[in-house]
């Protein structure tokens, strides 16, 4: 006799694909080692920084996946898994676990690998993610880099009419000596 799941079950499966369905990336991880304080402080560093953390269960994770962008993730739902997750920024999951495991903690989670706008990525590039410079400082690089040339055209046009007021007082002290 096959199994019927219960409500319970039912509610969490739906909860895990509405979080599925609005993220915008999420790296599972393995959390196997961590202490319950241990933990605790996690969930609380991942919650300061607007991260979903969620210690889930591999059967119901893959059902809630289904049709959704986490579907390719099938095969990786297995074992200890956490799951970090962001709903606004593609790169905040990697960044915040890099800053976890900076915090000097004894044991940090094991990145498995991530999907990031619909695309799995490895651990390898979950940590390059991890290293990209904020989203703040990308664009006052962008600024900066389209202001470069602007300066310098006002420059040159600054350097051109002062030349000719020169020019055009040269012009005028001679006409008046003369």
């Amino acid at each position: 006799m096959a199994k019927l799941p219960n409500a319970e079950k039912i509610k969490k499966v739906e909860e895990l694909n509405g979080l599925f369905m609005k993220a915008k990336s999420a790296v599972l991880a393995n959390y196997q080692g961590i202490e319950a304080p241990e933990l605790t402080a996690l969930r609380s560093h991942m919650r300061g920084r607007s991260i979903d953390f969620r210690v889930i269960k591999n059967t119901l994770a893959r059902q809630a996946a289904k049709n959704t962008p986490f579907e390719l993730l099938d095969e990786e739902f297995s074992g200890p898994v956490s799951l970090v997750v962001s709903y606004e920024d593609a790169v905040a999951p990697a960044k915040a676990l890099a800053d976890y495991a900076k915090t000097g903690a004894q044991k940090t989670p094991k990145v498995i690998c991530g999907v990031v706008e619909g695309k799995k990525v490895s651990p390898e590039e979950v940590k390059a993610l991890a290293d990209l410079p904020s989203k703040e400082a990308l664009i006052a690089q962008l600024l900066a880099t389209m202001n470069g040339p602007t300066t310098n055209f006002v420059g040159v046009m600054g350097g051109l009419l002062r030349k000719l007021v020169g020019t055009l007082e040269a012009i005028k002290e001679k006409k008046a000596s003369e």
